[in-house]
């Protein structure tokens, strides 16, 4: 092998492997080679041993003469106090197993100083596959390790930062391989296994699934940062191990290298799910106010607010439309009887179920309520002929005659009702109130059980 080799500590772990395996019965150009380059070669016999073979760069290197390399112990007293135990067990393991090892540790040099070293260490068996020989390959790695230990503290401290962060946080690579996380995400994916456990990816931590997330609900923050450079959010629906729905803002962050490209994000996932539950409670809660407001506790119809709203928005549509529409006022006849002579509560059976009937005789688009005790009203939008009108009024005063059954009472009842039309009779909604009223008693006080309309009074 010519001397235009690589210098050792630019080669990689398994080319240096690769080179003592190769090298393993030239022992002369293995010599050759490292007492040029930065490296101690050494052979030990295990059975007598002793070093009986160790290159002089050793005195450059650590400072020891090859001859001061005599057995097991003089090697050991080489290594660092620290990691002499954890070496010594590792290498008599190894050669107990009759397996090739590689060692990462500290030698003190002979003037008290330490280095770190790369020891590639391969065995020489004789023909029954017992180890005889050791040919150790010791390279100084300290700068390297130096580098890699000023890393890990970087990344030692990063991890600290991480998790005295309350949310659930990774970082996550183009890949969508995940890099690291805080504890609070590592709380979450406990017992949980991925195809590759060392780079797991965020859509197997977060969602449990095999692919990354897309569409608007799950739109996925990492492929939105990495096409605009920019922070993105974005929420997501995270089902918990017991399947519940769990609401999580996402705040992912874009992560640049020295040339300005976009390597990755940095998410923070903020569990929202109270919010949400709180947000939708108020929603329902609010809507059951304003079906409150609006509607009658007994009968569930429209109270006289919305009534009155709905009147108002009927004659506007009707003046815009050039059409018109129609305004029944029914109050029941003998309610007063049924209530004085039975009670409320029965009187309020009877209510409810005048409503029902009511609301069994009108087209989907009208607006039947009830205004206070035994009047009720109702709206008909675009009917097409008067006829129409007669028709949906015989209808109710039929349907009101059948007799009502409440707690094995029979009882009987009628209605009479009154109405108007805008915008022929009347173009405000107070004004169109007033007069189907107005006919509602005019029925009334011409027998009851009857429909009256206003250009009839």
């Amino acid at each position: 092998m010519n001397t235009n080799i690589k210098h050792l500590q630019s080669l990689s772990k398994s080319e240096l492997v690769n080179i003592i395996i190769s090298n393993t019965q030239k022992t002369n150009s293995i010599k050759n080679l490292l007492d040029t380059i930065n490296g101690v070669s050494w052979v030990y016999d295990i059975q007598e041993n002793r070093f009986y073979q160790v290159s002089e760069t050793s005195k450059k290197i650590l400072g020891y003469k090859p001859s001061e390399w005599v057995d097991y112990n003089s090697w050991l007293s080489m290594v660092h106090p620290q990691d002499r135990e954890e070496t010594a067990l590792y290498c008599a393991k190894k050669t107990e197993s009759n397996e090739d090892h590689l060692m990462e540790y500290r030698m003190l040099k002979k003037n008290g100083d330490f280095i770190w070293v790369l020891d590639i260490v391969t065995l020489s068996k004789d023909e029954n596959g017992t180890a005889t020989k050791l040919f150790g390959f010791i390279i100084d790695i300290t700068e390297k390790k130096q580098v890699q230990l000023e890393l890990e503290k970087e990344h030692k401290f990063m991890q600290t930062i991480l998790d005295s962060i309350n949310n659930p946080m990774m970082i996550i690579s183009r890949d969508y391989s995940v890099s690291m996380m805080n504890m609070a995400r590592t709380k979450d994916i406990q017992g949980q296994t991925f195809i590759d456990n060392n780079s797991p990816k965020c859509y197997e931590i977060s969602h449990q699934r095999d692919t990354p997330c897309d569409g608007t609900q799950h739109a996925c923050p990492l492929h939105d940062v990495l096409e605009s450079k920019k922070p993105s959010t974005a929420i997501h629906n995270h089902k918990d191990r017991e399947g519940s729905d769990r609401f999580f803002e996402l705040h992912a962050s874009p992560i640049f290298d020295d040339d300005n490209n976009c390597t990755g994000i940095i998410e923070t996932a903020v569990d929202i799910t109270s919010h949400i539950h709180l947000r939708n409670q108020l929603q329902d809660s609010n809507q059951s106010l304003t079906h409150t407001a609006n509607h009658d506790f007994l009968t569930g119809l429209p109270n006289r607010a919305l009534f009155m709203d709905r009147l108002e928005q009927t004659i506007k549509d009707a003046k815009r439309n050039h059409t018109k529409a129609a305004l029944f006022f029914m109050d029941l006849d003998h309610f007063k009887e049924i209530n004085d002579e039975y009670g409320h509560e029965t009187g309020d059976k009877v209510l409810q179920t005048v409503a029902q009937r009511f609301s069994e005789c009108i087209r989907e688009n009208d607006t039947l309520s009830r205004l206070g005790g035994d009047e009720f009203t109702l709206i008909m939008k675009d009917f097409k002929t008067k006829e129409d009108i007669i028709f949906l009024a015989n209808r109710m005063v039929t349907k009101i005659q059948k007799p009502i059954m409440i707690n094995n009472i029979t009882l009987h009842l009628s209605t009479s009702i009154g109405i108007g039309i805008t915008p022929t009779d009347a173009s405000t909604a107070e004004e169109l109130l007033h007069l189907a009223d107005t006919s509602m008693y005019g029925a009334k006080n011409s027998g009851k059980n009857q429909f009256l309309f206003h250009d009839n009074i």
